[in-house]
């Protein structure tokens, strides 16, 4: 991602909020061809999949509106992480944004019911301060690995100020903490949604003259809709994409795309300075998506921190080839911390 907007001149870089948008779509788009191909090869058939969108979009749509909560909340989120980087400096705000881990893992005990051992605890807890030294930038981290190293004498003219005037602390913090908050509660109702039983839809009533049909035909019928139950059960999670990316583009598109960008998208287009490196950024956001909603459905959210922290160690150690990027002793510490703490959780 970085790539692809590193060294751009700003009216040359596409718009972000319609990347979003765009990976939400593909999204999708994937879930719809993976529900298409999950019945067999002969009853696979485009009325069959509208039957089941009807179904579990419209008819069953108590499951489906449940999925507007965890959407407005991951708004909310990505807008406060906006707020929280503008009043903190970097340093600051990497740092205490690692604290969704703990807040992931809390929510996890009080509506998953989970049960997390002292030891589980403390690995969460090295994991937090492991990752915050992984993404703290290079300045704060030379600082940082000065102070414990006891060299407190540091040349102050190669750090520079981080700190604005214009800033608000408070505000900041605030908005991160609110955001920590935020992040835990809609991943771990997302995860009890996708583990949850749904709530079947309501059938229609039969008519006295449907009630007349001939045997074999209701032993079709009941054949198909056995069939389309089993589709159903073993592809919910596919379902359930495609009603949080319903809710998402929606919100996305009024709140996001439309009020930050509108001016820009009328003058310019949608799809403005979109190129062949954009669209495989958005391709990996949606397949990033859909591997994190497996990793939630079949393992947890504090499992997908560990997961997440580790692909930010190996997203660096790609950075250091593409970028030239140095890994700093906090890095380095950082880095054996989150695999201690990976290791700790296991037993």
């Amino acid at each position: 991602m970085r790539y692809t907007r590193a060294d751009i001149e700003q009216d040359k870089l596409y718009l972000p909020s319609t990347a979003v948008v765009m990976s939400e779509v593909i999204k999708s788009i994937v879930c719809l061809v993976l529900l298409y191909l999950a019945p067999e090869g002969k009853k696979r058939s485009f009325s069959r999949l509208s039957s089941t969108l009807n179904r579990e979009l419209i008819l069953n749509w108590r499951e489906t509106i449940k999925l507007a909560f965890p959407a407005i909340l991951y708004l909310i989120q990505n807008n406060l992480q906006y707020v929280a980087a503008s009043n903190l400096d970097a340093a600051t705000f990497q740092v205490t944004y690692q604290l969704k881990i703990l807040t992931t893992a809390f929510f996890s005990v009080v509506i998953l019911k989970k049960n997390l051992s002292k030891l589980k605890w403390i690995a969460l807890a090295i994991l937090t301060v492991g990752i915050a030294l992984v993404v703290l930038p290079k300045d704060a981290s030379t600082a940082f690995m000065a102070y414990i190293t006891g060299n407190t004498v540091a040349d102050t003219s190669s750090t520079p100020n981080i700190s604005t005037g214009n800033q608000s602390n408070i505000h900041g913090f605030l908005a991160v903490l609110t955001a920590c908050f935020l992040s835990g509660l809609a991943g771990v109702y997302f995860e009890k949604i996708l583990k949850g039983p749904s709530t079947p839809a309501p059938k229609p009533i039969n008519t006295s003259e449907e009630m007349a049909d001939d045997e074999e035909a209701k032993k079709v019928n009941l054949m198909d809709d056995e069939d389309d139950e089993a589709v159903n059960a073993s592809n919910q999670i596919w379902v359930r994409n495609i009603q949080m990316s319903f809710f998402s583009v929606l919100l996305g598109l009024v709140f996001v795309v439309m009020i930050q960008d509108g001016k820009t998208i009328v003058q310019k287009g949608f799809f403005v300075n979109y190129n062949v490196l954009t669209w495989i950024v958005i391709l990996i956001q949606a397949l990033g998506g859909l591997i994190v909603a497996l990793v939630v459905k079949y393992a947890d959210n504090i499992l997908k921190g560990f997961a997440t922290s580790i692909s930010i160690i190996l997203s660096s150690i790609m950075s250091a080839w593409l970028f030239h990027f140095a890994f700093s002793g906090s890095f380095l510490l950082g880095a054996t911390m989150v695999i201690y703490a990976t290791y700790l959780y296991g037993f």
